[in-house]
């Protein structure tokens, strides 16, 4: 496994990106998208230029809220696979039925797996099911049968966060990514050791099985700084390296 940070990019941030992204210089980074309307208001091969000119590595992409159900799905996975350099690609479920969310993946199987993209799905609590046509680990585990689709495991989006190492054992087979941060009194996407995610037990556990995928270190952006030291830190603790490949 490799230890990555996450870092979002936002519209507004595309004239001081060279100043935003000098932290994650010399390291491999998950980079990150929000609004599916903003994303087309990015320069993208700016933002790629400028990360290859830092020496940093986009190992997966964070794609914006865009769902098989979107007239512009394809592009935007196109997009990121021909601007980025990745096939490895997380994207949040939106709303919608799923039995129609899956046949639309199939149609569009043939395509995807020709251009060896993996989707791959965040979970969330069960909390969000009338907002999302899926929700759980588990529900993905067993309703993915396509080769490309996989699951990014967020263990902040977990019904029971602190029994991450468990829920993760019963779909480990088809994660491929791994969302690491805490949780604090509902707060997602809070800095490690704050709350009831066992992060160094989950940590030891994936190194022990031989997880290969990235594990992404996600926390909200007003932790960044915390973000920077936490993941050279896990990295090195954990003999993983997030420097550049």
């Amino acid at each position: 496994m490799q230890i990555l940070a996450s870092r979002f990019i936002y519209p507004e941030e595309q004239e001081n990106l060279v100043d935003i992204l000098s932290a994650f210089r010399d390291t491999a980074i998950q980079l990150s998208f929000f609004k599916h309307q903003d994303f087309f208001k990015m320069e993208h091969n700016l933002i790629k230029d400028i990360c290859d000119s830092l020496n940093i590595s986009v190992l997966t992409v964070h794609a914006p809220t865009v769902d098989v159900f979107d007239s512009d799905f394809l592009k935007v996975i196109e997009q990121i696979k021909q601007v980025y350099k990745t096939t490895l690609i997380t994207i949040h479920p939106q709303k919608g039925d799923r039995s129609l969310a899956l046949v639309k993946l199939k149609e569009f199987a043939s395509l995807l797996e020709e251009s060896g993209i993996i989707l791959a799905y965040e979970n969330f609590p069960s909390s969000a099911s009338k907002r999302k046509w899926i929700c759980t680990p588990r529900q993905m585990h067993s309703s993915f049968n396509l080769p490309f689709l996989n699951l990014t495991f967020d263990t902040s989006h977990l019904d029971s966060p602190e029994n991450c190492i468990e829920e993760f054992k019963a779909v480990f087979d088809k994660v491929a990514v791994v969302h690491l941060s805490d949780v604090v009194c509902n707060m997602q996407h809070q800095p490690l050791g704050r709350g009831s995610v066992p992060y160094q037990e989950f940590l030891s556990y994936l190194r022990s099985i031989g997880f290969k995928g990235p594990v992404v270190i996600e926390y909200m952006q007003e932790y960044e700084e915390q973000l920077l030291e936490d993941t050279k830190k896990i990295a090195t603790l954990f003999g993983c390296g997030n420097n550049h490949p």
